[in-house]
């Protein structure tokens, strides 16, 4: 089977993440795997590992980035292609006017708010990474018999903990070895949609949380906007920002817990990442988090946008470091029953097949 995974830029986020785990089990598992996309720090990487990559400029212009994923198809004689994000998977959509081809498309947000968006139910099957996002797409109008719920699955041999090095990660960024330190994961397109003005607000604000420190892993348009705040409000020697990487757990190894405090998540990739590294997770209760995260156990969900709430459980895992251990080890053990990257794949597999076998 060869198979073309595409989405519109490959660097940090939560689709960008899932192509790139993808495409690798799915090339350890012998399959032919080609990835197209806008470009990226992941792109260099998936090369380096053997998987074949298309610049392709899926956000710049619709009819060209179709013509150019139409040749890439016809010319490395592509199976079944595999889509996500919307615009990733109008322009697989759009390409079948040049050649026949069957589209898987996974929706990493929620989709159907315009007539272009609408047309993805053109796709031979839709994969949601909650359900949250399947009955939102329901309630569309979208067929319901395309819909099934699939949850990003965990690279567990490279999310796992090492707490030896949290001593280390912490030296390196100058850290005290017993600061109660969190992190946030996220894009930064600005300072409130993954909630990074929120969690700067209760460093500032609240006094037990003077002590605190928090690491920042991301990058974008907010960035500066996000130094400015750090500086005005004299948090510097506390907050960290370590821009954008793509090996997120060799920082987390440093933290306590990992806080998302977002306006809006659909699936929450990071927080399963934290907790398969025994990191409890603190988040608002938005979208599908209550799905990855089991309140009380795995970590803490709180009414969105109330800081008392979500600086009250910051400071119950701060007090509290066997808290924080039991936690972070019911984390693991449920991302092992419940996001392993090797179940998510089987599934994949057995959609592609499916797919496969009724457009024959």
């Amino acid at each position: 089977m060869n198979i073309l995974l595409v989405v519109p830029r490959l660097n940090i986020g939560g689709a960008e993440t899932y192509v790139a785990i993808t495409a690798l089990s799915l090339h350890r598992l012998g399959y032919t795997v080609f990835v197209a996309s806008g470009g990226g720090m992941l792109a260099g990487s998936l090369r380096e590992q053997g998987i074949r990559h298309f610049y392709v400029p899926i956000r710049l212009s619709t009819a060209l980035a179709a013509r150019m994923l139409a040749r890439i198809i016809r010319r490395n004689n592509i199976d079944i292609v595999h889509a996500n994000s919307a615009s990733a998977g109008y322009v697989a959509v759009q390409a079948r006017q040049y050649v026949k081809v069957p589209v898987v498309y996974t929706a990493h947000g929620i989709f159907g708010h315009n007539t272009q968006e609408m047309t993805l139910d053109q796709c031979e099957k839709i994969i949601c990474v909650s359900e949250y996002v399947r009955q939102y797409a329901l309630e569309k109008g979208f067929t319901s018999q395309k819909l099934v719920t699939l949850y990003s699955g965990i690279d567990l041999t490279k999310f796992k903990a090492y707490p030896q090095k949290k001593e280390l990660v912490r030296q390196m960024l100058g850290i005290p070895a017993d600061a109660f330190t969190l992190a946030i994961v996220a894009r930064i397109k600005n300072l409130r949609n993954k909630g990074h003005e929120d969690i700067l607000q209760i460093l500032k604000d609240f006094e037990d949380a003077h002590n605190w420190h928090l690491m920042v892993i991301g990058k974008g348009k907010g960035l500066w906007s996000l130094k400015y705040r750090v500086w005005r409000d004299k948090l510097s020697q506390r907050v960290h920002c370590l821009g954008h990487t793509i090996e997120v757990q060799e920082f987390l190894d440093g933290a306590d817990a990992v806080v998302l405090p977002s306006k809006f998540e659909t699936f929450g990739l990071v927080l399963a990442e934290a907790m398969a590294m025994g990191k409890p997770v603190v988040t608002y209760a938005v979208g599908g988090t209550p799905e990855v995260i089991a309140h009380g156990h795995t970590g803490f969900l709180v009414e969105k946008h109330n800081l008392d709430e979500l600086h009250c459980r910051l400071r119950n895992l701060a007090e509290d470091s066997q808290l924080r251990l039991m936690m972070g080890d019911q984390g693991r053990g449920w991302v092992e029953s419940n996001f392993d990257n090797n179940f998510s794949i089987s599934k994949l597999t057995d959609i592609y097949q499916e797919v496969l076998g009724a457009s024959r």
